[in-house]
């Protein structure tokens, strides 16, 4: 089993620190981007077997961040890329476009046993 490297998009930096350093006391790698620019330029430096990307980013959409990552082309597979978001009001139109574009919406707070879960799975992730 490999040693997951995850990228948190996340512009709460509080949040997002918090995140990385979770993600690596359950033994993954994690990177954390504030905003979808930096997401990028990590991801053309190194690759990724889980992305974690807020939905309402400051300045853009967190499904527009998961879509340029794809057209990178060494994005993790669509089911390893999640959005995450603390609001439950979503369109049906989005909802089904999360689920088209992406492995699923986690909705914050997110529990431990969800994140062990997505670090088990990125364990052996494919890529597109």
């Amino acid at each position: 089993m490999q040693k997951p490297n995850i990228l948190i998009v996340e512009d709460d930096d509080a949040l997002r620190g918090e995140l990385v350093e979770l993600f690596r006391a359950l033994g993954s790698t994690a990177v954390g981007a504030e905003d979808g620019a930096a997401a990028v330029r990590a991801s053309q430096h190194q690759t990724f077997d889980l992305v974690l990307c807020d939905y309402k980013l400051r300045h853009e959409s967190g499904l527009d961040v998961i879509k340029a990552l794809a057209e990178l082309g060494n994005a993790p597979a669509t089911a390893h890329c999640h959005l995450m978001t603390a609001h439950i009001d979503l369109t049906p139109s989005a909802q089904a476009e999360i689920a088209a574009s992406t492995g699923g919406l986690l909705f914050k707070p997110i529990g431990a046993s969800a994140l062990r879960r997505l670090v088990a799975q990125a364990s052996g992730a494919p890529r597109c």
